[in-house]
């Protein structure tokens, strides 16, 4: 597997967590890296067993869920003909289930076989170099032929209590890569008995206190970061945005986020989306899904979630950098 984006992983990394460990201590807190998820795993804590152990469980899901992997079961699927059935872990049975509660959530703006079309503009994680863009761009044509490929309902069948994935289209792709570190780093903290902050690739979690998280800037910026909430013990926080993969066409930026409506890079209007909630898993997938569908029907999905998920908030920032919140405040720099 091709590790590509460590050091971007690692600068975000560095940059949200002096912002984050601000408090005084009696203790030193004490950092460790991994390589977890094609990304960079920052653990910081008191623990470095427990630190090992976190990263240890999260390097066990990543051979179960990475589409890079051929012998996970995300690469068993994807290998799989139309009508096979194939077996797999409990784990990743709850991961596709509470993918399809999202997809059908967000009408498909979140959804985990667009990865056919991930393929197809160069943003696969075997591919991709930042900043090196391909020598073309799909055509109209390979674009529709890998959009019938799409659609997780349409491709797929899920057996919960057999643990059986059937895939229903040759050439269907799933990719949890939008999900899967939300839920690695939410599992991760009921691991840790101490002040600790976890942060996967920019998913971040943290326990044992308040902390106060920094926003990555989409664009140029004055700052590294447009300002900062406070994650609450016990939350996750998640960010997708145009500049976390991309590269320029003929000074046209085209990133990893795609919409399955159209099967193109999302263009929502949206640069930078972070969602704020208690289930990681759940705030990864929503992020991505506000990316692609844009804030307005982000606020209508947030509002359907409130009951449940009372802690939810959101950041929205659009191309011009105005930034609006949804839910808890946001403090700009």
């Amino acid at each position: 597997m091709k590790r590509r984006f460590a050091k971007t992983a690692a600068l975000f990394a560095v940059i949200t967590i002096l912002l984050s460990f601000t408090a005084c201590n009696d203790r030193t807190a004490t950092g460790e890296y991994f390589d977890v998820f094609g990304t960079t795993l920052y653990i910081e804590g008191y623990s470095a067993e427990e630190a090992q152990s976190a990263a240890a469980v999260m390097r066990e899901a990543e051979l179960l869920l990475s589409a890079d992997i051929p012998s996970s079961d995300i690469g068993r699927i994807n290998s799989a003909a139309a009508g096979e059935s194939v077996t797999v872990s409990g784990l990743t049975m709850t991961l596709l289930l509470k993918a399809r509660e999202v997809y059908l959530l967000t009408d498909g703006a979140y959804d985990p076989s667009v990865y056919p079309l991930v393929e197809l503009w160069g943003f696969a994680p075997g591919d991709f170099v930042m900043g090196i863009a391909p020598d073309s761009l799909p055509t109209d044509g390979e674009i529709a032929a890998a959009s019938e490929l799409v659609g997780f309902d349409r491709a797929f069948s899920l057996d919960a209590d057999a643990l059986t994935v059937t895939k229903l289209t040759d050439g269907a792709k799933l990719d949890l890569g939008g999900i899967a570190k939300g839920y690695a780093v939410q599992n991760s903290l009921a691991g840790f008995s101490d002040e600790t902050l976890v942060n996967l690739g920019g998913n971040i979690g943290g326990v044992g206190r308040d902390y106060t998280i920094g926003i990555g800037a989409p664009r140029e910026y004055t700052h590294s970061y447009i300002g900062t909430l406070t994650l609450h013990s016990g939350e996750c926080v998640s960010t997708s945005g145009d500049y976390e993969r991309y590269y320029f066409f003929d000074g046209v930026r085209y990133h990893h986020i795609i919409d399955p409506s159209d099967g193109r890079p999302a263009d929502s209007g949206l640069i930078s989306v972070t969602v704020v909630c208690r289930d990681g898993a759940l705030g990864d997938a929503l992020s991505t899904a506000i990316a692609v569908a844009g804030e307005e029907k982000g606020r209508e999905w947030l509002d359907a979630l409130s009951a449940d998920h009372p802690e939810i908030s959101a950041v929205f920032v659009d191309g011009d950098m105005n930034v609006s919140v949804y839910g808890r405040g946001f403090s700009a720099v």
